[in-house]
């Protein structure tokens, strides 16, 4: 039997395609070694993972830091006031500061600072955030006595929701003496959304993405190819929800910066946070926890701060942005709600928005404390509470109060 010659026609079948198969079967090979390769010693996380499983959520705080995290922050350069690399620990029970011993020592006074990003002092330094300023101010003049302790339950995006639901489901259980709330502009934030304060589950079906994205996105290469793209071209909407190691407030402030002015007015509906303040004052109140409000400050509309409009970024919300005399007066009647809150309810008001100047030598951006402003508030909150007088020896109280409430509002 005779072998078989390939015709002519065959042969000519060969030469014209033999070459683009071997060069598409040699770029899969080659990008399957590039996929293994990046899987195994350069993963990027999945852009899409939120929408692809289900998430285990803490049914009763959604909001929160895990245990032990050690984090090392970098401010970007030109940031103000604020230096790298910065050690951003977080404790045995979720907190930024000293371990905390449960139950709590006889000897310790307790106080938890919660509120937003403002708080939690990202990018400064453990030695420099707010909240150690303030135990190492208190702890001067307390010495002796007991030894005070401050933990930071700040985390950024928080808002008035969030820290009740911190405060009702895990503060009050560790046995505080005192929480500090310094809130206002997130809730502005929430506002300006028109947020569901009631908390209604959503008639809003939840966000899909398309099956071919989804499988796409499983691809180390993809989602390289996927960054890069959303770094030449940021979307504000995914960009508000991210927090970097190495801040990139100045991108966040050019992409605002790119966006056209609206003489629009933000909105303002202050009635959810009204009661929100209600709930964790009377809280308080009921477990003996003397309780101190503090407003919130930004750095907009103002003479004093001309080199920091490049960094401002908080002036858009969603694909709108506004004006920086309409957005200070919103955010001043939330600080204006937290004033009449704690007049109505006796409760003491550290009132940062009318004692610190708006100055770049405070503030890093909008509303972000740098390590002088952190000193600075610090400092002058320890003066409050030691001038009201709301830190007493507890030997000498009976029960669970720490201190009555006073009767008026401080001066």
């Amino acid at each position: 039997m005779k072998a078989s010659i390939p015709s002519a026609n065959q042969r000519s079948w060969v030469r014209k395609f033999a070459k683009p198969i071997v060069a598409i079967v040699t770029s899969v090979i080659c990008l399957t070694i590039a996929e293994m390769a990046l899987r195994i010693f350069s993963p990027l996380p999945d852009p899409y993972i939120d929408f692809k499983y289900k998430k285990e959520l803490n049914q009763y705080i959604k909001s929160e830091f895990p245990k032990n995290l050690q984090l090392v922050t970098e401010p970007e350069e030109g940031l103000s006031g604020v230096h790298g690399p910065n050690r951003f620990t977080i404790n045995n029970m979720g907190f930024r500061g000293d371990y905390l011993t449960v139950p709590k020592p006889t000897n310790e006074f307790r106080i938890f600072m919660v509120g937003g990003s403002t708080t939690e002092c990202l990018y400064l330094d453990d030695s420099k955030a707010i909240t150690r300023v303030l135990q190492e101010e208190l702890g001067k003049t307390e010495a002796g006595k007991f030894t005070v302790k401050v933990y930071g339950a700040g985390k950024s995006g928080d808002a008035s929701g969030d820290h009740c639901s911190m405060i009702v489901h895990r503060i009050v259980q560790l046995e505080p003496d005192m929480i500090i709330l310094f809130a206002g502009v997130n809730d502005l934030t929430r506002s300006i959304f028109a947020y569901d304060y009631s908390h209604y589950v959503s008639e809003t079906p939840p966000q899909r993405i398309p099956l071919l994205k989804s499988l796409a996105t499983e691809s180390q290469i993809v989602r390289r190819v996927r960054y890069l793209f959303r770094k030449v071209w940021p979307n504000r909407g995914e960009r508000a929800q991210d927090i970097y190691l190495h801040s990139r407030y100045r991108e966040d402030a050019q992409l605002c910066a790119s966006t056209p002015i609206s003489d629009q007015k933000p909105r303002v509906d202050v009635t959810g946070y009204a009661k929100n303040l209600k709930t964790i004052a009377g809280v308080a109140r009921a477990h003996g926890i003397q309780i101190v409000l503090m407003t919130q400050l930004a750095t907009w509309n103002s003479p004093n701060t001309p080199n920091l409009k490049e960094w401002q970024s908080m002036l858009c919300r969603g694909e709108v942005r506004y004006r920086e005399d309409l957005m200070d007066e919103a955010l001043e009647a939330f600080n204006n709600q937290m004033r009449q809150t704690a007049q109505q309810y006796s409760v003491p008001l550290y009132d940062l928005a009318r004692v610190v100047p708006k100055s770049r030598d405070f503030f890093y951006d909008d509303v972000h404390f740098n390590d002088q402003g952190a000193h600075l508030a610090g400092v002058q909150l320890a003066a409050l509470i030691q001038q009201l007088n709301l830190t007493l020896d507890r030997s000498n109280v009976p029960g669970p109060a720490l201190t009555p409430f006073p009767t008026k509002r401080p001066n």
